[in-house]
């Protein structure tokens, strides 16, 4: 046995082991977070006094800069956990602008106690969990009384010593038993679904939205675990599916579920981790918070469930910046856009570009909205959504992407983005660059991995392409965009029962998607169902008259259907500012007529882009039959990968 000194103080029906670390309201533990206890015994040590607020925070945070929030945050968990006792204002005093004091009387004592030793010479001490407190279960607290009390005579040592045998041995047992559990669900992957709102207001709908996307933030910072990130589960925000199903179809491992119900000036948030492969709920908390601002709730209550799922997920934590923006409105105005942006559509494109604008006008400083921004009207000049003033909104996104940048380098959309824009403009090895930077930054970003995989397939890189898009898909298997960039990239690599299948799953999630029915029928057209990719042409026509009169000549073309190809190539004429070169070359070749083919083709100024579509596009194989094909790829000097 070893005896040691054991240091205490006791205020009301608290006394908190300084020694230990522990804090016991009469004889029953309370669980603290480590920071929080630091601050309790700072407070209880400078009983009576004030403690100012900069001299609370470099005790607390000695060698890290954070926000005053983080204080606020831990007082008010302290408060809470002391109001349990009594009145919280018996305790801890606010001082304005100052600080705050320790009111309560404190009585401070110094026991002796004997502690068991362990073969290795150090004492049994039950270790906490990785938020720094022990679990209930798993602390056995041998409670030391002064030396002068009865039971601790001689007589009674034996019979003390057994028992602290029995609590170590206890304690062992408990520890395996909680290890087993928590090892026995180790999620690699992690949805965070958007938290529904209890109310119909739009204040609540973004408060679920924002809850959710700070909670994602913060679980992002935890290794060994892959957080689907923000833009994978925003279209989820009015699903009215199970979490269970929601969570196969997102292909994780463990699903995050949650709700917020608003009652006046309290905020009541219930979370619950379910376990996909039996739908278990292996762990779930429920959270009570002042609804102060946002941001003060969304910190509060992500860090208090990021701090007990840290546990279940991850053994460390990466850092990571709290807030893009200081600014409410800004940021309720950024998530608006950012849903409407998971929604992209030429209807709703408009929309986050709108919100957006709002967001950077009320914070200039406030680089992810610059981010998004930038990557809204860089979507808006491709031809799915067709921006009425292309040059305008090409300026617009290098203005925005530049501003991000300056602001934050480290921001992943931007460098996605930028990406996108020289790609545009045919740099393509600066391209590639930002390109790598961007997912190197953010690695679970799905769209980047999309841009990339054009990005491979214009240098001529399709097996890498098609890799890079399937995980795109599998990080965002729910999006309408993945899906269906996925069933574009099958359909080059003449994988076209595949190609069908994602893009009817892209459909399923956007009844309204251009490019995933057009790849539909060109995968029909491709196993000779002229039927069914007529059909899905039909479709697209009133939309887009263009591209799908193109795609029904050819297909009109391949079908042995002369008059009809030559009547929808004159109707596709019509809606060309100029003569389009290659798509004449695949209709005469379609039709036979590979003079009139070649002649259009040399007609061409070829392009990068240009170049992996005659290499890969299964709709100039009827061309490729003819020697003049080869010939045309030498003159340009294009060399066609090993098959």
């Amino acid at each position: 046995m070893n005896r040691r000194s054991l240091h205490f103080y006791e205020f009301g029906p608290f006394r908190l082991n300084i020694t230990e670390r522990l804090l016991e309201r009469n004889s029953e533990l309370v669980s603290l977070t480590p920071k929080v206890f630091d601050t309790l015994a700072v407070l209880v040590e400078n009983n009576g006094h004030i403690v100012e607020k900069s001299e609370l925070m470099q005790q607390l945070w000695p060698d890290s800069f954070v926000e005053e929030s983080s204080l606020t945050q831990n007082i008010s968990l302290l408060r809470r956990a002391l109001a349990e006792g009594g009145d919280e204002s018996q305790y801890i005093e606010t001082i304005p602008k100052r600080g705050y004091r320790f009111i309560a009387h404190v009585t401070e004592v110094e026991e002796t106690a004997d502690a068991l030793i362990n073969m290795s010479g150090q004492a049994l001490v039950a270790p906490s969990n990785s938020a720094g407190v022990a679990p209930d279960s798993m602390i056995v607290s041998a409670k030391s009384e002064p030396i002068q009390r009865r039971f601790l005579k001689s007589g009674y040592l034996p019979a003390v010593s057994a028992c602290l045998a029995l609590a170590a041995v206890l304690t062992a047992v408990f520890l395996v038993r909680a290890k087993r559990q928590t090892e026995n669900f180790r999620p690699k992957s992690v949805a965070v679904l958007p938290f529904k709102t209890i109310g119909t207001d739009r204040e609540s709908d973004l408060l679920g939205l924002g809850m959710a996307d700070a909670l994602i933030l913060k679980l992002s910072r935890l290794d060994q675990v892959t957080v689907l990130p923000t833009s994978a589960v925003f279209s989820l925000s009015s699903h009215d599916k199970d979490p269970v199903t929601l969570g196969k179809e997102l292909g994780v491992e463990g699903i995050l579920d949650g709700t917020i119900q608003k009652d006046g000036d309290w905020v009541r948030v219930t979370a619950q981790l379910i376990r996909l492969s039996d739908g278990k709920t292996v762990w779930s908390g429920k959270f009570d918070e002042r609804y102060g601002s946002i941001f003060r709730l969304q910190d509060s209550i992500s860090d208090q469930l990021s701090t007990s799922l840290r546990f279940q997920v991850s053994d460390t934590v990466k850092p990571v910046k709290t807030h893009a923006t200081d600014n409410p409105a800004a940021y309720q105005d950024y998530i608006t856009g950012l849903y409407f942006w998971n929604r992209r559509t030429r209807e709703n494109l408009p929309k986050a570009i709108q919100y957006l604008e709002q967001a950077v006008q009320k914070d200039p400083d406030f680089a992810e909205a610059h981010a998004m921004l930038a990557d809204c009207y860089y979507l808006s000049v491709t031809d799915e959504y067709a921006a009425t003033n292309v040059d305008e909104a090409l300026t617009r996104a290098e203005t925005s992407v530049n501003k991000a940048l300056a602001l934050d380098d480290t921001v992943a959309e931007a460098h996605i983005v930028k990406a996108g824009l020289n790609l545009m403009t045919r740099r393509f090895e600066d391209a590639g660059t930002e390109f790598q930077r961007g997912l190197e930054l953010k690695p679970n970003y799905a769209i980047g991995h999309v841009r990339y995989a054009y990005f491979l397939f214009y240098s001529l890189r399709l097996d890498q392409a098609v890799m890079q898009m399937r995980r795109a898909q599998e990080l965002d298997p729910v999006s309408a965009v993945t899906n269906g960039a996925l069933a574009g990239m099958l359909y080059t690599a003449r994988c076209y029962d595949e190609s069908i299948s994602y893009s009817k799953r892209s459909l399923e999630l956007e009844p309204k998607g251009v490019s995933a029915r057009l790849n539909l029928g060109e995968a029909y057209i491709q196993k000779r169902m002229f039927n069914e990719a007529h059909e899905a042409f039909d479709q697209v026509l009133e939309i887009d008259p263009r591209y799908a009169s193109w795609e029904k000549a050819y297909s009109y073309s391949l079908a042995g259907r002369r008059p009809e190809a030559l009547r929808m190539l004159a109707t596709a004429e019509k809606h060309e500012e100029g003569p389009n070169y290659f798509n004449h070359a695949l209709i005469y070749g379609a039709l036979g007529d590979m003079d009139k083919a070649f002649e259009q083709m040399d007609k061409i100024r070829l392009n990068r882009v240009m170049a992996a579509q005659i290499i890969f596009d299964p709709q100039f194989d009827p061309l490729r039959k003819d020697p003049r094909f080869n010939d045309f790829l030498k003159r340009h000097n294009i060399e066609p990968p090993p098959q």
